[in-house]
């Protein structure tokens, strides 16, 4: 006689679980019941020791059908925007339910999740936007994705950019140019992907034997342009007769703008005497006077890779969560130039 087969019943009497417990753990569809962490792994492992056919899993479809998007209210934000928009048009095309929840409160954004896919609103969510703080994640068994930065040691599934990377593009072309005193304008609303921006720009000087002092970094507590208008000015004013940068590097296009037309209200001409440089080349980068050079993203991608990692964590057993992470790209516009050296007379 051959050998039986084995089925999700003798997988669920070894377990002493019920056989909709197995079915949940093992194919992700909910079937009224909830599942822990730790049970879908003591399943899949019992699964591969009994010999169930496990590839059998794999060949099935998606079992993503109801998607909720987390996001902040800021319109602003090309990330927040631009991969909502993308995330919203792929699932939708795909057959997928999607919900859009924005709020303010990211902590508040876990108990919500948390509820809608205990009551089955939901299979999944995707926080888009960085999550500076760990509680920002507490989402207990909740399958999630994070489109943005997340604390070191917190192990979360996520896709992101090479935000560490960007700074050094931005580092390289502005040393190139022959700036050696660049004002970095770091956003601690962000403070994850502003220090990973920071990073980058610093190690192109630490690389070449050059300081690059604390006192050059102005951290700003809101996006806020009345903040930068009130602090920019004494930021980057005249020392021995001399501007303290050359170059401004901001974090992300809409700062870059802001600085643009605060340096005009000082008299001051770019890039003939301060360079700027943007982060995300958004659809407005090009329309700056004068055009903005800046990092870009690939929004695009983020928003369909993260809809791809879903689906992967939700029929995948119990692993280390994938990161993924995206090269950018700098586009040198009109808006950064070569150092302007004094004529020798």
């Amino acid at each position: 006689m051959g050998k039986q087969r084995v089925t999700i019943r003798d997988i669920a009497q070894r377990l002493g679980v019920s056989p909709a417990t197995v079915s949940t753990a093992l194919t992700g569809r909910r079937n009224g019941v909830f599942v822990s962490e730790e049970t879908k792994r003591r399943v899949w492992e019992v699964a591969q020791e009994l010999g169930y056919p496990l590839e059998r899993l794999r060949a099935r479809g998606p079992q993503l059908q109801r998607v909720a998007l987390f996001c902040p209210p800021r319109p602003d934000s090309l990330l927040i925007s631009g991969t909502v928009l993308e995330l919203s048009h792929l699932l939708s095309q795909q057959g997928f339910r999607v919900l859009v929840h924005m709020s303010h409160d990211r902590k508040q954004a876990c108990s919500v999740a948390q509820q809608l896919y205990r009551r089955q609103e939901v299979d999944g969510v995707i926080f888009v936007g960085s999550r500076n703080h760990p509680d920002e994640l507490a989402v207990g068994e909740v399958p999630c994705v994070v489109v943005g930065e997340v604390p070191e040691r917190v192990s979360v599934w996520r896709v992101g950019v090479d935000n560490e990377g960007g700074g050094r593009l931005v580092g390289e072309h502005l040393w190139a140019l022959g700036h050696r005193r660049v004002g970095m304008v770091f956003s601690e609303v962000n403070p994850l992907p502003s220090t990973k921006r920071l990073r980058g720009l610093q190690q192109v000087w630490q690389e070449r034997g050059a300081k690059f002092p604390d006192e050059w970094v102005l951290r700003l507590s809101s996006d806020s342009e009345s903040e930068l208008m009130e602090k920019l000015p004494s930021f980057i004013q005249l020392k021995r007769g001399k501007l303290a940068f050359t170059a401004l590097f901001c974090y992300n296009d809409r700062l870059a703008g802001m600085a643009i037309k605060c340096l005009r209200r000082m008299g001051m001409r770019v890039p003939e005497d301060v360079s700027v440089v943007g982060f995300d080349d958004a659809p407005y980068a090009e329309l700056l006077d004068p055009p903005l050079t800046t990092v870009q993203q690939p929004f695009d991608q983020l928003g369909a890779l993260a809809a791809q990692l879903l689906e992967e964590r939700l029929s995948a057993p119990p692993e280390p969560p994938k990161v993924l992470v995206l090269p950018c790209r700098l586009v040198v516009r009109a808006s950064t130039a070569s150092v302007q050296l004094p004529v020798q007379r």
